[in-house]
């Protein structure tokens, strides 16, 4: 059984919650998880591998909605609102004000926007087949006009406790200055989604 994964930081690392889910469930494992990854290329680059490989499962860790993914010069880069991306001089000054720009306001905007994305992609998994579970990392959507039957792909994506981040503090676990946990972390969240999995039926 082959599983592949995609997300940010939160999923890539090697002794990751993905490795033990992996390992749980007798699976061969890709991960493409990249540090800093935004949606938008979190989705290009899962919809890349689907276009040669179909896994028997996808999990994918979301990112935090302001993210976004710039093409320029036949590269592609991700921009946070942090303010320290490096992008080439010519983008310094678009990057700065793009920065300016990501107010709460538009950060909920994002949310609304993102919600509608990945529910289409969603249905486009389900047509195709596909099993997967998708999570938050980091928020729940904010200020969705609507919600959607999910059919149990999505680990409750309007809850904030149920978020990567959110459910392993109320845990009482504690993330570094950058909001990642140790492997003690990851263990606790491999386990809550391994009995989602079981719960659900998802493999």
């Amino acid at each position: 059984m082959l599983l592949y994964a995609n997300g940010d930081s939160h999923t890539a690392p090697d002794f990751g919650y993905v490795n033990i889910v992996a390992q749980e469930f007798n699976c061969d494992l890709i991960n493409q998880a990249q540090s800093g990854s935004s949606n938008t290329s979190i989705l290009r680059r899962t919809r890349e591998y689907l276009e040669h490989t179909i896994p028997d499962f996808i999990i994918i860790g979301w990112s935090t909605w302001e993210r976004e993914e710039w093409y320029h010069n036949d590269r592609y880069y991700t921009v946070t609102a942090s303010g320290t991306n490096t992008v080439p001089k010519e983008l310094e000054h678009k990057y700065k004000q793009w920065v300016i720009e990501q107010t709460s306001d538009r950060w909920s905007e994002k949310s609304v926007e993102w919600h509608e994305y990945l529910y289409s992609f969603h249905l486009e998994l389900e047509q195709k087949n596909i099993r997967h579970l998708f999570f938050n990392c980091m928020y729940d959507f904010l200020r969705k006009k609507q919600t959607y039957n999910w059919n149990n792909a999505y680990v409750d994506p309007y809850d904030k406790d149920y978020s990567y981040y959110q459910y392993l503090k109320n845990k009482g676990l504690r993330p570094d200055e950058w909001y990642h946990y140790e492997a003690d972390g990851h263990k606790v969240w491999a386990k809550f989604l391994i009995d989602y999995i079981r719960e659900n039926k998802l493999i």
